[in-house]
């Protein structure tokens, strides 16, 4: 009998299965079942499924003194028959010579030491957090600098992020660049060549990161370049369409 052909009495030996109820070789056989038909393995995974959070419902049950004295004597932390005074009052209880670890790792206060330093541990992580984002929204990044294009219009803002020493670039324009163009940034030094400052490429906003906040330049330029940059080692070589004067900080 193919088992797949009958989906009600699938049904009833999947969930038996799932509770734990099928046993010996019946459960077995449907297990090869599983391995081998797709139905019959989507049938138990179901029940298990439906049955996952059964456990959740069910009370804590504490062991009786019987059965930690067995796990104790079969981990050898108890002579076979022997009870102390903390197995008498249903705690499990450990031999007096029975290593310092063992007896740390028993003991109540170890534990809810742990659990404390954990909570602390936890609180510290969300203060610390909390002080960094906070003192990030203190320190907002410092415009340096407004490019406009050809007409005077801004096209482009630059700012300086001091606490990520990254330049951000907003574009303001709307530029068209074909697949194989790119804008990319310039500081212009006065009586030296045109210093990049990294490519700008066709997105709204970037971060560009740099060693230091630049200041040494009287003005910012953008030009379009070929993807990936200029070829030209001693600056653009392609137009300039941006340009705007650095805006020093006071002192």
């Amino acid at each position: 009998m193919k088992l797949a052909s009958h989906p009600d009495l699938l049904d009833r030996i999947a969930a038996q299965y799932a509770l734990g109820v099928l046993r010996g070789g019946a459960r077995r056989r449907l297990e090869r079942l599983a391995h081998d038909e797709p139905a019959v393995r989507a049938a138990i995974q179901r029940w298990q499924a439906r049955l996952a959070g059964v456990a959740e419902l069910q009370a804590a049950a504490v062991p009786v003194d019987k059965v930690w004295c067995g796990i104790e004597e079969r981990l050898g932390w108890k002579a076979a028959g022997e009870r102390g005074p903390a197995a008498a009052a249903g705690t499990p209880g450990l031999r007096r010579d029975a290593p310092w670890w063992q007896r740390l790792w028993s003991a109540p206060v170890f534990w809810r030491g742990a659990a404390a330093a954990m909570a602390l541990i936890a609180v510290l992580a969300v203060g610390i957090g909390m002080h960094l984002a906070q003192q990030r929204e203190a320190a907002p990044a410092e415009v340096i600098a407004v490019l406009n294009d050809e007409r005077g219009q801004p096209a482009m803002l630059v700012s300086w992020d001091t606490g990520a020493g990254e330049l951000i670039v907003r574009r303001l324009d709307h530029l068209r660049l074909s697949g194989q163009q790119v804008l990319q940034l310039w500081a212009l030094p006065d009586g030296g060549k045109p210093q990049s400052l990294g490519l700008v490429g066709r997105v709204p906003q970037v971060r560009l990161a740099l060693a230091q906040r630049p200041a040494a330049v009287p003005a910012l330029a953008v030009s379009i370049e070929p993807a990936g940059g200029s070829p030209n080692a001693d600056g653009p070589s392609g137009p300039v369409v941006f340009k705007g004067p650095l805006i020093h900080s006071r002192p």
